[in-house]
């Protein structure tokens, strides 16, 4: 079990979450000092709309993680759902992405899997790897 990832799903995405950490370790460092975990999840998206069910799996993985972790969660996705819910494609343009409500911790965003690899969106849709800056102040403002 990795001591800073915790994973809710297919483990795809903590091992994706795992690279992060590994180039990155000022940020490792920081969620060992805090007792906090990047907590990977996946949507049931079949039943409901991508965001309500984002939502949804967002708060059930909040009530999975026990009390004393503080958690940094991140939604894995497929990209095609992800671009489809907000109505474009992959043009370049920054995704309308609603926010979302996180009853405890923090949300990071959505590492977004597709057919030429994996995208990472920051919980606002802006496109792009977090820099380890962003995550720490997430980090910060969960604490």
């Amino acid at each position: 079990m990795d001591p800073l990832v915790l994973d809710l799903g297919t483990h795809v995405g903590a091992s994706l979450v795992r690279r992060y950490l590994d180039v990155h370790p000022q940020v490792t460092a920081a969620l060992a000092r805090a007792g906090a975990r990047l907590v990977t999840f996946e949507p049931e998206l079949a039943a409901q709309e991508f965001f309500a069910a984002t939502q949804d799996a967002l708060a059930a993985a909040a009530r999975s993680v026990p009390a004393d972790i503080l958690p940094l969660f991140i939604a894995v996705v497929v990209l095609p759902d992800l671009l489809a819910a907000c109505g474009r494609g992959f043009d370049g343009e920054r995704l309308p992405v609603p926010a979302l409500a996180c009853p405890r911790g923090g949300f990071l965003g959505y590492v977004a899997l597709g057919e030429g690899g994996v995208a990472f969106f920051g919980a606002d849709g802006q496109h792009g790897q977090p820099a380890p800056e962003a995550v720490l102040a997430a980090l910060e403002r969960a604490c």
